[in-house]
């Protein structure tokens, strides 16, 4: 369990309270019009084939895949060869789509409330609730960052577990086993990469 460390009074946040408040309103409707995109697409009549299709864009506009990448591969990634880092990132963004697109299909029917929203470090944490048909209210944090210039997705908290930071320890131990290789890493990206490609 990732326990995140929030700020939430004025006199904690590293910014004036109107700058805060301004950041925290763009968070939210950032996130409040990112989730009903989303939504509109997973509860269409489209065929699954084509939410895929559609909910590409979405979300390389809204989630910064290369940030959550580098943060993926940790200490690795400043010993990584420029070679290597590109390849990764490759791999990675397409790892982390068909992630994400693989699930469109389990989901039917599905609204979401926003809640508060704090700091975690220079970043904002939005908390929400999806609910979904037949199945329990699932308690999801968005991490926003702002860092690029416009805000994106940098991390996902479902019930108090970090997405980018499991994937981290995963990538870790992966790496580690295989006598800190990065190129064992990715030839085993690449083989998840065409296996999901296979009909």
């Amino acid at each position: 369990m990732v326990q995140l460390r929030r700020r939430r009074r004025d006199e904690d946040s590293p910014y004036p309270s109107s700058c805060a408040g301004s950041r925290s309103a763009s968070a939210r409707a950032f996130v409040n019009d990112f989730g009903l995109r989303l939504i509109a697409i997973v509860n269409s009549n489209r065929s699954l084939s084509e939410k895929k299709v559609a909910i590409l864009p979405l979300l390389q506009a809204h989630v910064d895949m290369d940030a959550i990448g580098r943060y993926c591969l940790g200490r690795y990634w400043r010993v990584a060869t420029p070679e290597q880092q590109s390849r990764y990132l490759a791999l990675f963004h397409q790892v982390l789509l068909n992630a994400i697109t693989d699930k469109i299909g389990d989901y039917r029917g599905v609204t979401f409330t926003i809640n508060g929203t704090s700091m975690v470090g220079a970043d904002q944490a939005v908390d929400t609730v999806i609910n979904r048909p037949e199945q329990p209210a699932a308690n999801t944090q968005w991490i926003v960052s702002s860092s690029s210039g416009q805000p994106k997705v940098v991390d996902v908290v479902g019930e108090g577990t970090s997405l980018r930071l499991t994937q981290r320890q995963d990538y870790a131990s992966f790496i580690a086993r295989h006598n800190g290789s990065v190129d064992a890493l990715l030839h085993a990206l690449d083989h998840q990469v065409a296996a999901h490609a296979s009909p």
